[in-house]
């Protein structure tokens, strides 16, 4: 028996063309009885007006305007309280923890057939995993996985938030408590992918403390493409690095399904890659990355091979492909006596046997990132 599934909508689109387009494939399952029902939620004040009225027009969506909460700051400073807030508010207007929910934006397009196969098969990949390579690994936070679109597999938790499906219960740990610390992150425009990355992972610290710190350093590991040349191989030649990225690997593999189908079955239209972007010509906007390149990111992954992926600038997955295979199935470039030697000291580094290792990651993270950092000055 399939369980009852809901869509929910947050955020606005700047063309109404748009909007209808997006939503078009979402109305479409709901007319075939696949959601139970569409719900709208955007803010009460007269910005949104406009938009609201194109929302209100369509008879099978419910809208639903609630106040704007108090945020300010940046725009990546406004916007993670936004989206968070927008979230809480939508997942309270449901009444099931076990149903499913499909979230989207107004400028997220999904092909139907694709949302169709994942409310079908969720009980078969939805299924988490706590036992990895015969080691007990801390309890999983999820009773069922998430599915996003991509994740980056060497900048863990950052993960696409505009689009993702899970149960009520598990999607409300997405709801994400901030602190000052990471507000305070976000000040920093060169910090923009921090929006996701604390997103997903601050629900998880409880489990997996080690990526405290990552968090709060984490203007060191910022997206810049020429930082990161020099960022990459630095990292990976420390030992402690390769904790984050065996733990965090596991997250993903037991906690997160990873699929954005095939080419142009996921469509979104930021406002980042249309920043100066005619939003009456449809026709002309463009897609985010990776949706605009989705062949070239799925056949650089190179699954079999464990570290190829590590070493990408960015190390996007657009399918289970390459973390399944780390956790099941030998790799010749990753010997698996050192994997489970990682996974043995992840699982218990609540006792603080990492403690040395971290502070000296840190610190040489701190002098490299004052060196190489853009703007730093030359050495001398």
């Amino acid at each position: 028996m399939l369980r009852a599934a809901d869509a929910i909508v947050t955020g606005f689109a700047k063309s109404r063309a748009l909007a209808e387009q997006c939503l078009a494939p979402v109305r479409h399952l709901r007319q075939e009885g696949i959601f139970r029902r569409i719900v709208c939620v955007t803010w009460d004040n007269p910005e949104t007006d406009t938009y609201a009225a194109w929302i209100d027009d369509m008879a099978d969506v419910s809208l639903v305007r609630v106040p704007q909460p108090c945020a300010g700051g940046t725009s990546n400073q406004r916007g993670v309280v936004y989206q968070i807030e927008n979230l809480r508010a939508a997942l309270a207007l449901l009444p099931n923890d076990d149903d499913i929910v499909f979230k989207l934006r107004p400028d997220f397009a999904c092909d139907a057939e694709f949302v169709r196969e994942k409310i079908a098969t969720f009980e078969s990949w939805s299924e988490v995993h706590s036992n990895a390579l015969g080691i007990r690994m801390p309890k999983p936070l999820l009773r069922h996985k998430i599915w996003v679109p991509w994740a980056d597999c060497n900048q863990p938790f950052y993960y696409e938030d505009a689009a993702f499906c899970g149960t009520r219960r598990d999607l409300k740990h997405l709801v994400t408590r901030l602190t000052g610390s990471d507000i305070a992150i976000l000040a920093d425009a060169s910090c923009g992918s921090f929006v996701h990355v604390v997103r997903f992972a601050r629900p998880f610290l409880g489990a997996y403390p080690l990526f405290s710190r990552y968090l709060g350093e984490y203007r060191a590991f910022l997206s810049d493409h020429d930082y990161r040349r020099q960022l990459i191989p630095h990292l990976l030649d420390d030992g402690f690095f390769w904790f984050l990225l065996v733990a965090h690997a596991w997250i993903l593999y037991s906690q997160f399904h990873v699929d954005a189908g095939e080419a142009k079955t996921l469509r979104f239209y930021s406002n980042t890659a249309n920043a100066n972007a005619d939003w009456t010509r449809t026709e002309l906007l463009k897609l985010a990355n990776p949706y605009d390149d989705l062949d070239i990111w799925r056949n650089g992954t190179h699954p079999g091979e464990a570290t190829h992926s590590l070493r990408r600038l960015f190390g996007r997955l657009v399918d289970d492909a390459w973390q399944t295979e780390l956790f099941t199935k030998p790799r010749p470039d990753f010997p698996r006596t050192a994997l489970v030697g990682l996974l043995e000291n992840i699982a218990g580094s609540r006792d603080g046997r990492l403690k040395d290792i971290e502070g000296n990651f840190y610190r040489n993270l701190a002098r490299f990132h004052q060196t190489h950092a853009p703007g730093a000055a030359a050495p001398g």
